[in-house]
């Protein structure tokens, strides 16, 4: 019996071994197509007795799918009871010779390469090698019968799913540790909050700025929905963008961040052709709906045009968007970023033109919590708040009430 502690370990044996027996049979929850173990198992494709492999939550590459498209020796669980997680690798000349891994590795690159994985090789000339070789040889049978062959249109049907979920399973690789200190996203106390306590906390807020916020908000996106921004007055627009300060309704238009210090971007809202460009890059935002990182950068390549002269960065983007989109867009200034770092883990500060920075890691951040994802409550107050519900995040971190 031997003990494997490192993925290098446990590739090289799973290689050693397909290379070396006769036979080849194994069950795994998932696997992917581009491992040097992968490369093995197709080369040694004509040893295959029984593989079966799951496919929950569409972790499961597609191409290793089109590997084995209709090889009756190669099935795949695709309607399990509970979740298919075994992780068995079974390689035999004969009953009494014999090598199978078991452990926590599942057969993709991450658990080949990256993932911190143990496996226990159990070795044919092991005490009581026989009983377990019948009972492994049982259950991957047992596998098997529940499992299907994969033919070309289930394939298309599944290749199509798994790329409107690759979004949501690049969220559970460590692409929020990017440049920060490694904090689990689940440390946050914000964006674990359900939206009973996020409501409290953010109407709760030390300044009472609660019911003002909202009233700037939905005014704001009272503008936006009457005409294009082009078309909205100079007055309007100003406030808008963080500079004029009161209204005649007595609202503070520099809550979500006064913009009145970039000098340029300030004066840009006077100048026509920058009005007209700003307004051109707000239409790949829409009113409601989804919207997404490509409305994004759409908007981005027409508002950040060196050539047009704008002196702006991310405070004035993201300030120009939650006006937009309070439900969508988080307005990042100095005043909260600071305590917003902290509490999502992000170590090294956002600076002027990260514009990437404060998509991937800020609003995916944002819209992977619960409250954001909560729905419209009935209640008309809150739902007047889950309508501003990304906007509003500036009353707990500009407050400190974390």
């Amino acid at each position: 019996m031997e003990l494997l502690t490192t993925p290098i370990e446990i590739q090289n044996k799973l290689c050693s071994l397909m290379n070396s027996y006769d036979n080849i049979s194994f069950a795994t929850a998932w696997a992917s197509a581009n491992s040097r173990a992968f490369n093995t198992l197709v080369k040694n494709k004509n040893k295959i007795q029984k593989i079966v492999v799951g496919i929950h939550f569409y972790q499961t590459n597609p191409n290793f799918i089109r590997e084995f498209i209709d090889n009756k020796k190669v099935k795949f669980i695709t309607n399990p009871t509970g979740i298919f997680h075994p992780k068995i690798y079974l390689f035999f000349n004969h009953e009494n010779d014999w090598q199978c891994l078991i452990g926590s590795a599942n057969f993709t690159k991450s658990a080949m390469e990256k993932n911190t994985e143990i496996m226990t090789c159990i070795h044919s000339k092991d005490i009581g090698s026989k009983e377990i070789y019948n009972k492994l040889v049982c259950e991957i049978e047992n596998y098997n019968q529940r499992a299907t062959v994969f033919s070309n249109d289930d394939l298309i049907s599944y290749q199509k799913i798994w790329d409107k979920k690759l979004k949501s399973r690049d969220d559970l690789q460590d692409k929020f540790n990017k440049n920060n200190d490694g904090k689990p996203i689940y440390k946050s106390n914000v964006i674990t909050l359900g939206w009973n306590d996020f409501f409290n906390k953010v109407k709760n807020d030390k300044n009472n700025s609660f019911n003002m916020r909202l009233q700037l908000l939905n005014k704001a996106r009272e503008y936006f929905s009457k005409e294009g921004f082009k078309e909205i007055s100079e007055e309007k627009r100003l406030r808008i963008a963080g500079i004029s300060k009161w209204d005649e309704d007595s609202i503070n238009w520099h809550y979500f961040g006064y913009m009145g210090n970039a000098r340029i971007f300030a004066n840009g809202i006077k100048i026509n052709e920058r009005i007209d460009s700003l307004s051109n890059a707000l239409e790949y935002i829409p009113l409601s709906g989804v919207v997404s990182r490509e409305n994004y950068y759409n908007f981005l390549n027409i508002f950040t045009d060196k050539n047009r002269g704008w002196g702006y960065g991310v405070a004035t983007v993201s300030r120009i968007l939650a006006m937009k989109r309070p439900d969508v867009f988080f307005c990042l200034t100095k005043a909260n970023g600071q305590l917003l770092y902290k509490d999502f883990g992000i170590k090294k500060e956002i600076k002027t033109h990260e514009y990437d920075r404060y998509w991937d890691e800020i609003i995916e951040r944002i819209h992977k919590s619960d409250w954001f994802d909560s729905k419209k409550p009935n209640d008309e107050i809150e739902e007047k708040l889950w309508h501003n519900r990304v906007a509003m995040l500036d009353a707990i971190f500009y407050d400190g009430i974390v």
